[in-house]
């Protein structure tokens, strides 16, 4: 009892680390006034639900449509969308998100257990991922009003894909990080490579044949049937917990601390200020790894169809996410940023220099985008918008200066690239919003060398 307490004190104190920009003002001093905002967001967030899936929305399905064949099939789709999510959220929390190097001297001096730290550690990146769940499912939402349910049984499935998601998490957890640790498939992280295999064939080949076993199955989603599925989820993710605790053999570990790059072999290479900055880039772990992934799924995709011409066709949708690496481009040059005066890198000169890395990083997809036969052209648009998106986010919320910054950087990043993405329908607009965003970008970088004066 006393590790748990501990765990949830750790817990409690990396929340109010992480959000400490938000919780410090004066609304939030009071427990009341934050229980009142947690229930009218659960409120919202469960209303906003039931609005989707309410009969109103369903007046135009058909009889046919309300099969419970393709209901089954419906249900079975959005089991494997949810798996596929948290698969991914649990990788992308994973990678890349990080304490910054105050808390993480904070947690190494608390007079708590190892085994505490470990446990409220985990219990704060679960509570992160989770954040990020509900984000995601609520863009989905919409999409449940094909469910001809009643509502007491659209709250059921509600519920479901809540524990749906802490039992993929969990099960993720005990397969890619702890088992792995056991047969030490960490050492290049095999272990995000292999769940990375995972999630690629249970996109693309498994899930179908899910969803037309399903569907063949002569069964009608009650009650009880959902309840069961409750029942089956909550059990398993107790399990998966348990084993998770018994053969964690590691518990001082320090899953947050990482250096932020990797180093590269030493070449002889000229240094101005394009090679300082695009190399800045290059070394960065979250590059790498995105980089990394991405080719993954080039290789898997040219194995699964045998077919290289159609594999790059999915590359070329897949190779925007190496932009979004721009996040971390200002944390990367914080520490040396006062003297960029000093060597002649004005705001002018990096924006001008970060633009021409944006088109050095995508200059692969440019031509991916000439070459093949098909409208590529705005997937290439959005390359640009997300690298820029990134950048100027980073700006605004720069990591080492709180540990949520990235995370929410990265969520008002997707939100900001998908709006402007799908503005952009022609080249006109695209460099409308292509200049918008570069002006947006000088400014900031403009203000930061005042800002680090002062």
């Amino acid at each position: 009892m006393m590790k748990l307490t501990d765990s949830y004190t750790i817990t409690k104190i990396l929340l109010n680390e992480v959000f400490n920009n938000i919780l410090s003002n004066n609304i939030f001093n009071k427990k009341r006034n934050r229980y009142l905002l947690f229930t009218l967001l659960f409120v919202v967030y469960v209303a906003y639900y039931l609005l989707n899936v309410s009969q109103l929305n369903q007046i135009f399905i058909t009889e046919e449509q309300s099969s419970t064949s393709l209901q089954n099939m419906l249900f079975s789709s959005l089991t494997n969308v949810i798996i596929i999510i948290s698969g991914f959220i649990y990788l992308i929390v994973t990678i890349s998100f990080s304490l910054t190097n105050r808390m993480q001297y904070q947690l190494k001096i608390l007079p708590f257990e190892r085994g505490s730290i470990w446990l409220g550690s985990i219990l704060f990146k679960l509570l992160l991922g989770y954040v990020s769940f509900l984000i995601v499912f609520a863009i989905i939402i919409p999409l449940l009003n094909l469910f001809y349910f009643s509502l007491s049984l659209n709250l059921l499935v509600l519920v479901y894909c809540q524990l749906l998601f802490f039992f993929s998490i969990t099960l993720f957890y005990l397969l890619f990080h702890v088992i792995s640790v056991n047969l030490k498939l960490t050492v290049f992280n095999m272990n995000h490579i292999l769940l990375v295999v995972f999630l690629f064939f249970y996109l693309f080949v498994f899930r179908f044949q899910i969803d037309q076993l399903v569907r063949s199955l002569n069964f009608e989603l009650t009650h009880l049937v959902v309840s069961g599925f409750i029942i089956l989820l909550a059990a398993g993710t107790l399990l998966f917990s348990l084993l998770i605790s018994s053969l964690q053999t590691s518990r001082s570990e320090d899953v947050y601390s990482s250096s932020d790059f990797y180093t590269l072999t030493r070449l002889p290479i000229k240094m101005n200020h394009l090679s300082l900055l695009f190399l800045g880039m290059l070394r960065n772990k979250l590059t790498l790894r995105l980089s990394g992934i991405v080719l993954l799924f080039l290789i898997l995709a040219w194995i699964d169809t045998r077919n290289f011409y159609t594999a790059v066709t999915t590359l070329v949708y897949l190779y925007p996410v190496i932009s979004f690496s721009a996040i971390r481009y200002y944390s990367t040059t914080m520490s040396y940023r006062k003297m960029n005066p000093f060597f002649g890198l004005t705001a002018t000169k990096e924006t001008l220099l970060t633009a021409l890395m944006n088109i050095m990083i995508n200059l692969p997809l440019i031509i991916m985008a000439i070459v093949l036969a098909g409208d590529y052209v705005k997937t290439t648009y959005y390359a640009f918008i997300i690298f820029e998106s990134a950048l100027i986010m980073g700006i605004i919320f720069p990591k080492n200066k709180s540990s949520v910054n990235e995370f929410s950087a990265s969520i008002l990043c997707v939100v900001l690239a998908l709006s402007l993405y799908l503005i952009s329908n022609h080249l006109l607009i695209f460099l409308a919003i292509f200049t918008v965003l570069c002006t947006i970008k000088y400014y900031l970088l403009r203000r930061s060398f005042y800002d680090e004066i002062n």
